[in-house]
């Protein structure tokens, strides 16, 4: 799954400029619902506008004349031009420990030449991480099991033998000794039978959810 797929592209997006005053990019900022914007140079991404920021630094300063400081202040002069990038051909679980560990509220995107294409969101990991996880497929099947060589093959082939697909599946540590717990999406319209087999098998069943 690479961040190309997943991003919103520079074309979709709202942006502000260098030398645009702040009372115009609150404008937009507001009427978005935004917490923050790309800013960019032209063609070129030179950081992030916060929201919080803009009103921070007028409290900050002490101007008591509010239309004054957003008509006269530009963005160039509070915007954050600290931050790390991502490459478009990077996989989504680079951009979701990145995003995690650095509490941004987005990732600027550039391509194999170093050109802005777009920012990747924290809503856009979500996504991707619904796709893998199959959130809207199958039945939903917790199985615990031992931490042993061997037990989840033996799970998945007691399934494939039912000829039943497994659409994806993920395993987790429940942080108990020994166990971790196999979370299953399959597609099947007979799930009790399935969760009969795989009890009969020896695993234990912590969940269904059809």
């Amino acid at each position: 799954m690479f961040i190309r797929n997943y991003m919103l592209s520079k074309g979709n997006l709202t942006t502000v400029e260098l030398e645009e005053n702040l009372g115009s990019a609150l404008e937009k900022i507001n009427e978005g619902n935004f917490l923050s914007l790309p800013v960019l140079d032209g063609n070129e991404f030179k950081g992030i506008l916060m929201k919080e920021a803009v009103y921070r630094n007028y409290l900050e300063s002490e101007k008591c004349n509010k239309d004054e400081y957003l008509s006269n202040t530009k963005v160039k002069e509070i915007y954050n031009n600290s931050y790390e990038s991502i490459s478009a051909d990077e996989r989504i679980e680079k951009a979701s420990y990145l995003l995690k560990e650095l509490r941004t509220p987005f990732l600027p995107v550039f391509d194999s030449n170093n050109k802005f294409v777009g920012i990747l969101t924290h809503f856009a990991i979500f996504n991707a991480f619904s796709e893998i996880f199959g959130i809207d497929k199958g039945t939903r099947i917790v199985v615990n099991m031992f931490d042993l060589p061997g037990q989840l093959a033996r799970l998945t082939d007691l399934i494939r033998k039912e000829n039943i697909n497994i659409i994806n599946f993920a395993i987790m540590d429940p942080k108990v000794l020994d166990l971790i717990q196999v979370i299953l999406r399959v597609d099947t319209d007979d799930v009790d039978k399935l969760v009969d087999k795989i009890q009969s098998a020896g695993f234990k069943i912590g969940e269904v959810t059809k």
